[in-house]
């Protein structure tokens, strides 16, 4: 053991000393190193033997080295899109937060019926949630032009005042 460290391999700061194998850099050098003696090791040539090698147990009805040589060459294959059916739920316009609100219990009983996929509702559910915060936002916003209104009228009719 290094001279001020304890027996956790940490001086007296607590901090891992020097040549720890848990310090700083230790297990990733470690790691780096390997990977670079692998990379070095396996030359373009054995990637060829192999990926021939997976073709011929795919030929031979592996399908598990079939899709890794078609993925190695024609990249993966792309997700195929969901099929959207209909819902079997009507939502009101989402104009009010009484709307929203409406249109949250009219998905809980949805779910309840098993008319409606949960994770189809979970994607309503938040679509609503912006939908209100959206409502909110405009309210405030309306709000607060209403009283900037009101303050610049007290305003002008104080100033009015004064002047008599």
């Amino acid at each position: 053991m290094a001279e001020g460290t304890n027996d956790a391999g940490r001086n007296n700061r607590g901090r891992f000393a020097a040549g720890n194998p848990g310090g700083p850099g230790g297990a990733r050098r470690r790691s780096s190193e390997l990977r670079r003696a692998a990379e070095e090791a396996v030359t373009p040539e054995h990637i060829a033997a192999m990926i021939r090698r997976f073709l011929r147990m795919a030929l031979d009805g592996n399908l598990a080295a079939g899709r890794l040589v078609l993925e190695r060459t024609c990249g993966r294959a792309a997700e195929a899109p969901a099929d959207s059916a209909p819902l079997d739920i009507a939502l009101p316009r989402l104009r009010t937060a009484a709307d929203c609100n409406m249109a949250i219990e009219r998905l809980i009983e949805a779910i309840v019926r098993g008319a409606i996929d949960r994770d189809i509702a979970k994607v309503l559910v938040d679509a609503i949630q912006v939908r209100l915060r959206a409502i909110e936002v405009n309210d405030l916003e309306q709000r607060l032009a209403e009283l900037e209104q009101s303050a610049a009228a007290f305003e002008a009719s104080g100033a009015n005042r004064g002047l008599e």
